[in-house]
């Protein structure tokens, strides 16, 4: 079949070619051209579909339409390319890599976090640091490295850190988070003086929003936790009365939320979702509140209405809601 096909192709595209050469081209020629070139691209891409391996023949119509076109579109030299670039791929293919594995040592985290390249240790890695390396030298290191993470990632890890057996572990991660809440009360310091100076919404709304890190985050604890909050839904409360706005409404709903005060919580809650803010911004903190005041069923309908794009961590309490409401 391939030797047939490979002497029909030569012989219509002969005929073709010396059907041009004719001095003196009538229609009837030019006809007799294009159906004996089209018949010999027809016998090239019969023999390179029977020659070409299997995986180059998925997609089929797509696979045959681009070796035909080819073929016809460059009487003589379609064909010889793509015979040559066949030939070469079928009988000098690229020799395959014996060795599929490359070992790799054991890298040690530098003493200069800032010479870690980009995504090599993770929060995942530093927290098997500190929980398993056995070297106090390394989780040292790692704790060193926590310092140069974003707050929110950066305090668990500083946290783990804190329950060290090593003194010099506690004593750097107590540092750093001394340092970090250092730094937000020196912002709400700054705002406050310039609150003095001209008192603005904006102004008051960062103040609460800085104590509200210092809880969001975890630096603060205990009966300081509580002062924050407090201070927090103060000067938020100042600046909804000089511009109320649905951001500050769900602010105020998630501190009072914090402080167990529920049904404040909802009123502020439900005020930022007429003001504007999505369902989906909102609608977890009522469920919440919700599930504090043993409303169960409630629960299970806000989390439903939700919209199927969310975190992970909100679709798995999703999916655990539904099965308890069946």
């Amino acid at each position: 079949m391939k030797i047939w096909l490979t002497l029909q192709t030569l012989t219509f595209e002969l005929a073709s070619l010396y059907l041009l050469e004719q001095s003196q081209m009538t229609l009837a020629l030019w006809l007799a051209f294009i159906s004996s070139h089209a018949i010999a691209a027809a016998s090239f891409t019969g023999l390179c579909w029977l020659v070409l391996p299997r995986v180059y023949k998925t997609p089929v119509i797509p696979a045959l339409a681009f070796i035909y076109t080819v073929a016809f579109t460059m009487p003589v030299l379609g064909m010889l390319c793509l015979a040559s670039v066949f030939i070469v791929a079928l009988y000098f293919p690229k020799s395959e890599q014996k060795k599929r594995w490359r070992y790799t040592y054991n890298q040690a985290l530098p003493i200069h976090p800032e010479q870690l390249e980009a995504n090599q240790y993770g929060y995942a890695a530093l927290k098997d640091i500190l929980l398993f390396n056995p070297s106090d030298e390394k989780r040292l290191m790692a704790t060193n490295s926590c310092r140069f993470l974003p707050h929110q990632q950066s305090i668990p890890l500083l946290k783990l850190a804190l329950t060290d057996r090593a003194d010099d572990i506690r004593l750097l991660a107590y540092a750093v988070i001394e340092k970090i809440e250092f730094n937000i009360n020196r912002k709400i310091a700054l705002l406050k003086r310039k609150l003095e100076k001209k008192p603005s919404a904006d102004t008051l709304q960062r103040i609460a929003e800085s104590y509200w890190e210092l809880c969001y985050l975890g630096v603060a604890e205990g009966p300081i936790r509580e002062f924050y909050l407090a201070e927090a839904q103060q000067y938020l409360q100042k600046a909804s009365e000089l511009a109320t706005s649905a951001a500050i409404e769900l602010k105020l709903g998630r501190i009072l939320l914090e402080r167990q005060e529920l049904a404040s919580a909802q009123q502020h809650l439900v005020l930022a979702q007429e003001k504007g803010l999505p369902k989906r911004q909102v609608t977890p903190y009522l469920a919440e509140v919700m599930f504090g005041q043993k409303h169960y069923k409630e629960v299970a309908s806000l989390l439903r209405s939700l919209p199927a794009r969310q975190s992970d961590l909100v679709t798995q309490l999703k999916e655990y809601w539904r099965r308890a409401a069946s």
